[in-house]
């Protein structure tokens, strides 16, 4: 039986896996992903996309694909309800922004990007388009059978959905992004703790029609439909022909066998409101909230991602956002200790990192379905009574407290601030602004690199010299810009980044790949070039110090 040996084995080709093998790509690590379905999902899924996510996209420079495979929802914001689409109330009806005014200006204040809707199966065809273009090797119809590990390796054997044919796959290290449902996780036995069967079941009824005159002028991001003969939530996936309607049913009286296709394709037309319009049904998907979380994230060489390690329930559309987060956070550990930069022990740092954030975002996302009502609210003081953090806190304002970052603080500052947990501090993603570098306007998230990442006040020229010479000592590419009036990164109007981030005009922070701050000295110091090779020797033979 031949046996094939890959740096990374990723089980799960959903956004997450693909997420993952994208990012190791972008790190120069060629990874093997085996997904049991025949292709990706047909299936969106999920529409809206949380800045993180575009974030990252950024950072693998596939902004202009994302924006692409966006262009047909940019229109589509707000809620609105409606009798049935075709009646007069879409023109007229209230629109409830989503997000509301003062959260989309404060993203803008934050991040390079914005929130705004994308198809998830739009997104899984872009990462799937960057993986392989990076040399990762995608296996459709194949199914994990089990695996064992050791101290060298994964030993996986791998089954051929359609024939049967076995095969063995050693690997260095083994991802889970296979889904609630991970086998992964049940291999590993890891148990999971939370709350399950949340709300009623949902259908996802995945259907083709024209419907693009009906909503021309009038897009949305969300349409609640309500008439004596079809209730639930219709989401536009291309504005145009494709379309998903959401409907609940009580699980006590029925089962999913209920709803054949004739049925679904009734209550889908008594939501829009033309009789004899075409409608297809394309596929029907059960599916339920939850609010779980994996007891563990890592045995030995073997991570759980995305919804093998917490399933988050989609109030807030946190969940994607998480799993590319870990995914995000993974590759570049995973990339550096297969290149002998770093040793096995930052490894550690993965659980110690996302086990928290993840509990932290299920938790926000099981308060807000005990009180929708409070999701964008403004109020502060009703938020407090019921521990609900701000969106973008939720989203971007996380922070790290322990891992492969040097004087973290124990907990981030404001539930309601989000620029007042973007700060600087190390555990925090460095704050955005915008600058220019070679004449080309870019945000100082896009200097986040394969590599770490030095940024410096604008008289931290000795900080940026010192970081050229650590990198060649290291084998480690560190980078160093100067930001402010002259700078690598110019910024006309003073040295304002660095004050954002806690900065002096010659300190400096240090950035990971994943653009969360490492580490900060917000002065000069005597040996720049000793001091940070200390601190990346810290980072990279001893960051993550929990057991993972």
């Amino acid at each position: 039986m031949p046996q094939n040996n890959v740096p990374v084995l990723i089980v799960g080709a959903g956004t997450v896996g693909l997420a993952t093998a994208a990012a190791l790509a972008w790190q120069g690590v060629s990874a093997l992903l085996v997904e049991r379905h025949g292709s990706t999902s047909v299936h969106p899924r999920a529409t809206g996309v949380q800045p993180w996510v575009k974030e990252f996209f950024r950072e693998l420079g596939l902004a202009d694909q994302l924006a692409a495979a966006s262009a047909d929802l940019a229109p589509s914001h707000g809620k609105v309800h409606v009798t049935t689409l075709a009646g007069t109330d879409l023109a007229t009806a209230r629109r409830i922004p989503t997000p509301p005014v003062d959260v989309a200006e404060a993203t803008r204040r934050v991040s390079p990007t914005d929130i705004g809707p994308c198809a998830q199966d739009q997104i899984d065809r872009v990462l799937l388009e960057a993986a392989t273009a990076g040399g990762a090797r995608v296996s459709f119809g194949t199914r994990l059978v089990s695996f064992t590990q050791d101290e060298t390796c994964v030993t996986a054997q791998l089954s051929d959905v359609r024939t049967g044919e076995s095969r063995t796959v050693r690997a260095g290290y083994l991802v889970g992004a296979d889904g609630s449902g991970s086998a992964v996780r049940s291999l590993l036995g890891v148990g999971t703790n939370g709350r399950d069967k949340l709300g009623h079941p949902m259908l996802n009824i995945l259907f083709e029609a024209d419907l693009a005159d009906l909503v021309r002028g009038n897009e949305f991001a969300f349409c609640e439909v309500r008439n004596p003969d079809s209730e639930g939530i219709l989401l536009s996936i291309d504005n145009r022909s494709r379309w998903v309607y959401h409907v609940s049913f009580d699980a006590e009286k029925e089962t999913t066998a209920d709803y054949p296709v004739e049925r679904c394709r009734r209550l889908v037309e008594a939501a829009i409101g033309v009789p004899g319009l075409p409608v297809r049904i394309v596929s029907v998907v059960c599916w339920q909230m939850s609010g779980r979380l994996a007891d563990r994230m890592r045995v030995g060489r073997v991570f759980l991602a995305g919804d093998a390690a917490h399933t988050i329930p989609p109030i807030g559309a946190f969940g994607m956002s998480t799993g590319v987060a870990d995914a995000q956070n993974l590759a570049w550990k995973l990339a550096m200790v297969l290149r002998g930069t770093a040793s096995r022990s930052l490894l550690d740092s993965y659980q110690a990192e996302r086990m928290p954030v993840a509990r932290f975002t299920r938790d926000q996302a099981l308060r807000r379905f005990e009180h929708l009502e409070l999701h964008w609210t403004s109020s502060t003081e009703q938020r407090a009574e019921v521990r609900i953090a701000d969106p973008l806190v939720t989203s971007l304002g996380v922070q790290y407290a322990e891992g492969a970052v040097i004087d973290a603080r124990a907990e981030a500052p404001s539930w309601d601030d989000v620029e007042r947990n973007l700060d600087g501090t190390p555990g925090t993603r460095v704050p955005h602004a915008w600058v220019w570098r070679s004449g080309e306007r870019v945000s100082t998230l896009d200097v986040v690199a394969p590599g770490f990442v030095l940024l410096t006040g604008p008289e931290g020229g000795a900080w940026c010299a010192a970081a050229e010479a650590v990198s060649a000592r290291r084998g480690v590419a560190v980078r160093g810009y100067r930001v402010g009036p002259g700078g690598d990164l110019d910024e006309p109007d003073g040295a304002v980044w660095a004050k954002t981030a806690g900065l002096a005009p010659d300190g400096a922070v240090l950035v990971r790949p994943d653009a969360f701050v490492a580490w900060r000295s917000p002065t000069a110091v005597d040996d720049p070039q000793a001091t940070l090779a200390g601190v990346l020797d810290r980072l990279l033979d001893g960051g993550g110090r929990s057991p993972g």
